[in-house]
């Protein structure tokens, strides 16, 4: 065969980086764009880059504790406040750098445990599975619904009136949201005069975690069954009340099914409801009332699932169905009408299901969730469908179902921890999903984010997305706070993060950033010729006064390769820190095309890295790059 000199691959233009990791398939047959080992990177515009930092949002620690929850409250005004647990307590953001006790919140919930959340009405839910759930509405910390009281009134006679017969009084307690919950005992009490009134001494008063604002007071008429409202005293504190009302005079019905949720571990709201789990009975989905977050009625809920193996676990939004995750499959509500009469249930055709509550997210028209195959954990698997048909007689979908979309790192995957599946935690950030997971052997604590880069479809759309792992997060939860993306610590350490900030640091520590290419044989019919390879040429962002690596190595060879460090410094001096008559005057550049010589690199097939030298403070992003090499023959 002729030899050919100077061959550019690839052709006219530059290869891209932004397909993410995949090590299911050899590094040779992957595609040009794809990695088959990366670490701490980003994408966009075919770019890949190292990622932001992360560093202490609280400059003190709330003590030795992990992160049992972190959510963001958003107030009717758009303000937002921020609320972590530690230790059984939950915490409030004051200020820009401090966390301190929310009143009321001290060793509530058990340490340890996960606590799920939802906000609705201006209020925000949470629940540990163990303990009675609470809701916070920025100032106070109190239980989730509205109890019964426990005690009675005392009744006696207190002269003249208008009362005769025998009567029985019952009080119920009223929320702050003018929730009323069901009533307690009943006191009763006979007139014996032809006209009188009754004094009821000894109100039931609610401990202040209960959140009562007022008490409402039911009375039957005389010999009757029927409770109706007499009166309703506007605090919780008044203990007296005299009774002269005469029955034409009382109002409306005393409630009878204003009931408490369960002690839910998770929780969701959707279409004016809240929807959680029950511990006591795990195949049950309960639901609020209309519009009602604090009254569970005792028929509002539906059962899902088997009682001994496929207990329910979570729950996300999909289109106008909810989402209902179990341990293995999963289920669809849908709600055309707010009526539960019209709702309809059916089995998502699916071989998955899923043991963990916090790793639901609904991204673009889809819910990625943490798969469960068996009993073992199999990766991150996607809900999709667009003609949801359910109908009274026959549950049919058209398209609905699901498949795992983290099949390109797939050995990843199975050094997931299953044990701890149940605390892998998501969320979406700017067109990301960050998925927190335990990782490898040995480890029992969320050690590593994996992040799906679901923009990159939009650009190339035979492509899903683009995988990526970080490491250097130790993430318990995320959340969203005043657009920030934070997480809470899942090492028993007290502090909450910033992450994605500018810096590429960890909180000081180094940022490993690095990006191995497939290997690149070279263009079409090259695939078995020998070539020396000689220079490539890199598009770079000019990002500091340090250096990147360029690593490249030949034919799978699995050493350290070669390495050429390449300045990425702009060219140019910060003002006020240049010295006159010695530094780099003006503008400098954004980027740069660089060319380095490969030296005596000769065999049929090319690898590249790139890399932040593993060191505090420094980055690199690289737009794309060809290189050149000369045909040798075939060997």
């Amino acid at each position: 065969m002729t030899a050919e000199y100077n061959v550019v691959f690839p052709p006219g233009n530059r290869l891209l980086f932004d397909g993410g990791k995949n090590n299911k398939f050899e590094r040779s047959i992957i595609a040009d764009n794809e990695s088959p080992d990366c670490l701490n990177v980003v994408f966009g515009n075919g770019a890949v880059a190292t990622r932001g930092g992360s560093s202490k949002l609280n400059t003190t620690s709330v003590g030795t504790f992990v992160c049992d929850g972190i959510y963001t409250r958003r107030a009717d005004t758009g303000a937002e406040t921020m609320v972590a647990f530690f230790g059984g307590t939950m915490y409030g953001l004051t200020g820009a750098s401090t966390f301190t006790t929310i009143a009321s919140a001290q060793s509530v919930f058990t340490a340890g445990v996960r606590i799920g959340a939802a906000q609705y009405e201006n209020r925000i839910f949470f629940g540990n599975g163990g303990v009675t759930p609470y809701k916070y509405d920025g100032t106070n910390f109190t239980r989730h619904g509205v109890p019964a009281s426990v005690a009675t009134a005392s009744v006696a006679s207190n002269g003249a009136g208008v009362l005769n017969g025998t009567y029985s009084w019952k009080v119920t307690y009223v929320n702050s949201a003018s929730a009323e919950g069901n009533t307690g005992p009943a006191a009763t009490f006979t007139v014996t005069s032809t006209s009188g009134q009754v004094n009821l001494t000894s109100l039931p008063v609610a401990p202040q975690s209960h959140g009562v604002a007022a008490r409402r007071i039911y009375r039957t008429d005389a010999g009757g069954s029927t409770y109706r409202r007499v009166v309703e005293i506007p605090d919780n504190t008044t203990t007296t009340y005299t009774d002269n009302v005469a029955s034409s005079a009382v109002g409306v019905t005393m409630p009878s099914d204003n009931g408490e949720p369960p002690n839910y571990s998770t929780v969701i709201y959707h279409n004016n409801r809240l929807f959680c789990n029950d511990p006591a009975n795990q195949n049950y989905v309960h639901f609020s009332d209309l519009a009602e977050p604090y009254t569970f009625g005792a028929l509002n809920f539906r059962r899902v699932g088997d009682a001994a193996s496929d207990l329910v676990k979570g729950f996300q939004i999909y289109e106008n169905n909810l989402l209902i995750l179990c341990e293995n499959s999963e289920f669809l509500i849908n709600m055309p009408t707010t009526d539960p009469a019209s709702w309809t249930e059916m089995r998502v055709r699916s071989s998955y299901g899923s043991k963990s509550p916090f790793g639901a997210v609904a991204y673009k028209d889809l819910v990625m969730f943490p798969a469960m195959q068996n009993s073992k954990f199999v990766g991150f698997a996607a809900d999709a469908g667009q003609t949801l048909d359910p109908t009274a007689s026959v549950l049919s979908v058209s398209v609905a179902g699901s498949d795992l979309q983290s099949d390109r790192i797939e050995p990843d995957m199975f050094l997931v921890q299953p044990a701890y599946a149940g605390k892998i935690s998501a969320i979406v950030y700017k067109n990301k999903i960050y998925l927190a997971v335990t990782y490898g052997s040995n480890q029992t604590t969320n050690n590593r984010v994996y992040v799906y880069d679901f923009s990159i479809s939009n650009l190339k759309k035979k492509q899903k997305g683009a995988w990526v792992p970080y490491t250097g997060w130790n993430a318990a939860q995320f959340c969203i706070y005043n657009g920030n993306l934070y997480f809470g610590s899942s090492t028993a350490n007290g502090f909450v993060y910033q992450a994605e900030t500018n810096s590429y640091n960890d909180d000081g520590a180094a940022i490993n950033s690095y990006y191995w290419t497939k290997e690149y044989s070279g263009n079409k019919s090259h695939e078995n010729l020998s070539k020396d390879f000689r220079r490539a040429r890199l598009l770079i962002e000019k990002l500091g006064a340090y250096f990147m690596n360029l690593t490249y190595r030949l034919d799978s060879d699995k050493g350290a390769g070669s390495t050429i460090q390449v300045s990425l410094d702009p060219g140019s001096t910060l003002w006020g820190t240049g010295i006159w008559g010695t530094s780099l005057w003006g503008g400098g550049s954004d980027q740069e095309e660089v060319v380095q010589t490969l030296g005596q690199a000769s065999g049929k097939r090319i690898q590249f890295n790139f890399s932040n030298q593993n060191a505090a403070g420094q980055a690199f992003k690289v737009h794309g790059l060809n290189f050149n090499y000369n045909i040798r023959g075939v060997r």
